[in-house]
């Protein structure tokens, strides 16, 4: 009897933990559950859509890829769309969304029955050519989809306790979502320099708005909803690459075998997850517990040194303070600072495209070299996706297309090289390969490049240099880890080759050749990514990218860039590694030496609750739960701009120009283009420097705006409107600020005053908006 209940439950665990999260959804969000369904049964929707292409692709994966596929979904669907609205041939609406996902839909339907006559053409059952779904791989899909909900939820539910787009530069991202909920057509108006298209890498954040306006929730949920479901993936992602990176070690090792080794992949898959998204780096526990511990040993005065998570993001000329000022940041500062930028958001493509280039790479174990002509080897759907993705980073985030091409190429040749024998081949083929993955990258960014001017690109040799205990500091765990597998995977490789004389490593010329022939499918990928990631962490200290950012910040931006996606492929690394050492282990001290590493990558997890608290505050209090709108901070920061832009959002479509006053960066200034999507004539002069590489420009813009503002002279304002196709003037507390006399009686006698409201506590000023005369 109890077999029985014990047999039923089985068949049942996966709705009843289903329904208790729901409740528990229910329980968390309040009224904010309905748009979080929205959006996850969307990102569900397109993963099922997209299975049978992502199961062909990852047809080695022990999942066919279920995890990924939601992200394929969202970059084929997201790309189209943006694509159809670039070429004007679709406007940018929901309904345009819809059309896009349909698309999709046929197109992974017509995949599905060409897979299905395929395999009854030859033979086989359905099954056996991976586009059924049987019992088993059911159950995993369904534990998966319900991993992917209780983060989703859990994180959603934290970010309610600071929800809003607000500080730091929450205010560009938000704007972009805003802009482009109006924009018929890409490139979008830049909303801060009006009548010009926006320069900058905007397709992440128009991804965001496109599951925005395809889950029908509004731009306020969709800030947040995006940047919480690019969480879950952060940890979800990493799972499942190395999950199926030890499963393959494990089934091709001897050795692998008993209960606790089928677990390996499972905690492999957590630590991954965990040290992609959740994990710091060691400068929390070094300043949080071993430099006060020290102290206290010593016998010295305790530090007044409060740990602020910021720090471990900004420590390398910071402390001590030096002109040497960089930034390294990593996922767990993004998810709990808020900032939806573009390296955020790339994160889910990048990992997508380390899953695409491992499945590549665990097609080609059993590949007969001699019959596979050479147009195949060129043109696999593996390479088109890798150059669709690559070419997506040219849009979204352009740093991590040169990385990720580089990243890919040193994959695609270590493996080719393998295959072909080290012969000559293999690298002639990587070449040709390199130059396809290349092209199609070019061709799915040129719509994008084409109306873009490239910010920066001059690359100059690094003056300053990071001393070594501070890159130690941030560094050492992971490339120590890194190196260590490397030289123990040298060392079993000599002790296994040291029986016959001639197999040497020091009297055989291929004995690096020998050692990459013999190493373990997913070894290798660990080891090549590993080394990329090493290699992105002293690039910094040899050369930077010039930009706008000079002084003591010249590296800031290209440390940032590189170091950070160092920080994901570690993060996968660690999760490999750590178990690769303590459980497939071959020796005392490769097993002791897993251990203690394990334990100070541990230490680094604490960071994210450090940071969780001094951020969000007490998450187990409900009574400071916000919600999830990341725009109703303005209703209690900024009443009376909150009603105006109520008003604007209201009643104005389109994109007509409101003029607000311009101001310096990381300001509450372009409040007003931020929230409503409205373009201004100039907004945040460093952005907008740094979009549009002129000053001189901007300068002209600021003294246009104060003169229309000030001036007396009614001719030459109304000549300015004239020129900036000016629809709108609004004046509030900012632009009282920033402007000492500001000629209300002209300004008003230009057109018809729309909305006006005195500040509700003082009534010392008035808000309104002119609709001008034109």
């Amino acid at each position: 009897m109890l077999k029985k209940i014990v047999h039923i439950f089985k068949k049942i665990a996966h709705l009843i933990i289903a329904i208790c999260l729901m409740i528990f959804a229910y329980f968390l969000l309040r009224g904010d559950l309905l748009p979080f369904l929205q959006w996850w049964l969307l990102v569900l929707l397109l993963g099922i859509s997209y299975m049978p292409l992502t199961s062909k692709i990852f047809e080695t994966f022990h999942d066919q890829g279920y995890l990924f596929s939601k992200v394929i979904g969202i970059a084929i669907t997201g790309y189209l769309m943006w694509l159809l609205s670039s070429l004007r041939i679709l406007k940018f609406t929901q309904v345009s969304c819809v059309i896009a996902l349909v698309l999709g839909l046929l197109l992974n339907l017509v995949l599905f029955l060409i897979r299905k006559k395929y395999a009854s053409n030859s033979n086989k059952s359905i099954v056996s050519s991976n586009i059924s779904i049987d019992t088993k791989l059911l159950r995993t899909l369904a534990t998966e989809e319900l991993i992917f909900f209780a983060l989703f939820l859990i994180f959603i539910y934290i970010k309610a306790f600071k929800p809003e787009a607000y500080g730091t530069e929450k205010f560009m991202d938000y704007g972009f979502m805003t802009s482009m909920m109006r924009s018929d057509y890409m490139p979008p108006q830049d909303f801060w320099f009006s009548g010009t298209n926006l320069n900058y890498y905007y397709v992440g954040q128009f991804m965001a708005t496109f599951l925005t306006k395809l889950s029908f929730v509004k731009v306020s949920h969709g800030y947040n909803l995006m940047l919480m479901m690019i969480a879950a993936l952060a940890v979800v992602l990493p799972y499942s690459l190395v999950y199926n990176l030890i499963l393959g070690y494990s089934k091709v090792d001897g050795n692998a075998k008993g209960k606790v080794k089928k677990m390996m992949p499972t905690i492999g898959g957590v630590i991954a997850g965990i040290g992609v998204c959740l994990a710091g780096n060691m400068h929390y526990p070094v300043y949080k517990w071993f430099i006060p511990i020290f102290r206290k040993v010593m016998g010295m005065e305790p530090s007044n040194y409060h740990y602020w998570f910021p720090d471990a993001t900004r420590y390398i000329g910071y402390n001590p303070e030096t002109n040497d000022k960089t930034i390294h940041e990593f996922p767990a500062y993004s998810f709990v600072l808020g900032d939806l930028h573009a390296h955020v958001i790339n994160i889910m493509f990048v990992l997508t495209l380390l899953g695409i280039l491992m499945a590549w790479q665990n097609s080609r174990r059993n590949v007969e070299t001699s019959r596979v002509p050479i147009w195949k080897e060129l043109f696999q759907p593996y390479f088109i996706l890798i150059g669709f993705y690559i070419g997506i980073f040219h849009t979204t985030n352009f740093w991590d297309f040169p990385i990720y091409f580089v990243v890919s190429g040193a994959i695609i040749l270590f493996s080719n090289m393998v295959v072909y024998n080290f012969s000559i081949k293999s690298l002639w083929l990587t070449l040709l390969q390199g130059i396809v993955i290349l092209g199609i990258s070019e061709l799915v960014c040129f719509p994008f490049t084409l109306n873009f001017d490239q910010i920066s690109s001059k690359i100059r040799m690094a003056v300053n240099h990071t001393p070594l205990y501070q890159l130690i500091i941030l560094w050492g765990l992971p490339i120590t880890m890194v190196t260590s597998f490397l030289i123990f995977s040298i060392s079993a490789f000599r002790r296994n080759n040291r029986k016959t004389k001639e197999n040497k490593i020091t009297e055989d010329k291929l004995g690096l050749f020998r050692f990459m022939e013999e190493l373990k499918p997913s070894d290798l990928f660990i080891i090549t990514i590993g080394l990329c990631a090493i290699g992105l962490i002293l690039m910094p200290e040899l050369i930077y990218v010039q930009d706008i950012y000079s002084g003591d910040y010249k590296r800031a931006n290209t440390m940032f860039k590189l170091t950070y996606q160092a920080f994901i492929m570690f993060g996968i690394c660690f999760g490999y590694i750590f178990v690769r050492m303590i459980a497939y282990g071959q020796t005392k001290r490769q097993r002791s030496f897993g251990i203690v590493g394990l334990i100070l990558f541990v230490m680094t997890i604490f960071y994210t609750g450090n940071a969780t608290k001094a951020w969000f505050g007490d998450v187990f209090n409900r009574e400071r739960y916000k919600g999830i709108d990341a725009a109703a901070f303005m209703e209690t920061e900024m009443p009376d701009d909150y009603l105006a832009t109520k008003w604007l959002n209201e009643n104005i479509s389109g994109n007509p120009v409101v003029l607000e006053a311009n101001g310096d960066s990381y300001t509450d200034y372009q409040r007003v283009s931020v929230i409503t999507g409205l373009p201004t004539v100039l907004g945040w002069r460093t952005h907008e420097w740094l979009w549009k590489s002129n000053p001189q420009i901007l300068d002209v813009r600021a003294a246009d705006i104060q003169t229309i503002y000030t001036s007396t002279n009614e001719d030459e304002v109304r000549d300015l409107i004239s020129f900036y196709n000016i629809s709108y003037i609004y004046v509030g507390k900012l632009e009282l600020e920033k402007f000492e006399n500001v000629n209300h009686q002209l300004i008003k006698s230009l057109g018809t005053v729309v909305f006006s409201i005195r500040e509700t506590e003082d009534k010392s000023y008035e808000t309104y908006i002119v609709k001008l005369n034109r």
